[in-house]
């Protein structure tokens, strides 16, 4: 029970790897914050964990307007007293070929990755900085790394999120909190699901030939959460990994 009585934000909370996150630090005693723009989702996350013992709180935000993130921070703050960990998990990836993409698209999928991850990252890494403790995990992605057909707003966003986890880490050190991202590769999400279609070849790219779960991503979040997000920083972690387009 690493993580019982942390306080921890999640975002992307309704779905994927940030419900199943969200979903196993509670059930291990964490005390969350569970943030997305889908209202109705998170609230059922939020009631499925409460149902179980847990505690929760739900909160309606898009990550991409400063002033939803600077709601969501300062509301978890007050109800818990502190935040011990985030978990930025919140994106979006729709498929767009580059030839094609409009300044709208473009902007669309920076504004929620890389500024939302900018805007959430700062708002708690001033309470973690004031309160000289804490964990911060961003889920990148390996696309990041390698680029992407079709998806290149999305590499950028990631490309950029990695740099920002980095970046992160040379800055936060001296206040006691680790930065670290993690590239799940392909995963069995709705937004796994939906590259997957478009993308045929990716499950066979995979190293293990097929796509990960959330729990199983999940399971290193815990991991950083508790334990390893005290020894452990400005790495990007590939828990699963994928070469090609």
């Amino acid at each position: 029970m690493a993580v019982k009585d942390k306080a921890v934000i999640v975002t992307g909370a309704a779905s994927g790897i940030g419900r199943a996150s969200a979903l196993l630090l509670a059930a291990q005693g964490a005390k969350v914050a569970l943030a997305d723009r889908d209202a109705a989702g998170v609230h059922k996350v939020r009631d499925e964990i409460v149902a179980k013992g847990g505690t929760a709180i739900d909160v309606e935000c898009d990550i991409g307007t400063s002033a939803d993130v600077a709601r969501l921070v300062a509301h978890a703050h007050a109800e818990y007293g502190r935040l011990d960990v985030l978990l930025q998990a919140a994106g979006i990836c729709p498929r767009k070929p580059f030839l094609e993409m409009s300044d709208e698209d473009w902007h669309a999928v920076l504004r929620v990755n890389l500024d939302g991850s900018f805007y959430v990252t700062r708002d708690v890494g001033r309470v973690m900085a004031a309160q000289k403790s804490g964990t911060m995990i961003l889920m990148t992605s390996d696309r990041g790394v390698h680029g992407s057909i079709d998806y290149a707003h999305y590499a950028a966003s990631k490309g950029g999120m990695i740099a920002l986890t980095k970046s992160l880490a040379l800055t936060l050190g001296k206040y006691g909190v680790t930065v670290n991202g993690l590239n799940p590769g392909l995963s069995d999400t709705p937004m796994g699901r939906v590259a997957a279609v478009q993308w045929q070849e990716k499950m066979a790219l995979d190293v293990l030939g097929k796509a990960s779960l959330p729990g199983e991503i999940a399971e290193m979040v815990l991991f950083l959460a508790g334990t390893g997000g005290a020894f452990m920083t400005g790495q990007i972690i590939g828990v699963r990994t994928r070469y090609g387009a």
